[in-house]
């Protein structure tokens, strides 16, 4: 009796221990909230880090400023399901386009695009 009860706290344990470090690995990002507490010509790049985090892509213009593109993708309910989901249901891109000049935000642009418009390039206009 004692075997049983030792092997389901071991069991539960390793399912606790598996559960927390999955959770622990995923960077959520939830661009449509946190794009609103970046202000053009207030917020600085400090700040756009801090709210946004590291961006996922990143240029440097010949003028001196910088451009920074973040980007989520939001799947739906069908589309999450293991093995088939790509072929059901679809995903939404969420795209921020933050320019800078010198330190200070200039621009600060959020699109939701489909999986189409992203695609297509459709991220910097």
């Amino acid at each position: 009796m004692n075997n049983k009860w030792y092997g389901m706290a071991v069991a539960l344990c390793v399912a606790l221990f598996i559960g927390m470090t999955g959770c622990a690995k995923k960077n959520v990002r939830h661009l449509a909230s946190d794009v609103c507490l970046i202000t053009p010509e207030v917020s600085t790049k400090e700040q756009v880090l801090t709210y946004l985090g590291q961006p996922d892509e990143q240029y440097e213009m010949a003028d001196g400023s910088e451009i920074w593109f973040y980007h989520e993708v939001k799947k739906s309910l069908l589309n999450k399901t293991p093995y088939i989901g790509d072929s059901l249901g679809e995903k939404k891109y969420e795209t921020v386009k933050v320019t800078f000049a010198d330190d200070i935000v200039q621009t600060c642009v959020y699109r939701s695009l489909s999986e189409e418009e992203f695609q297509e390039g459709r991220v910097a206009e």
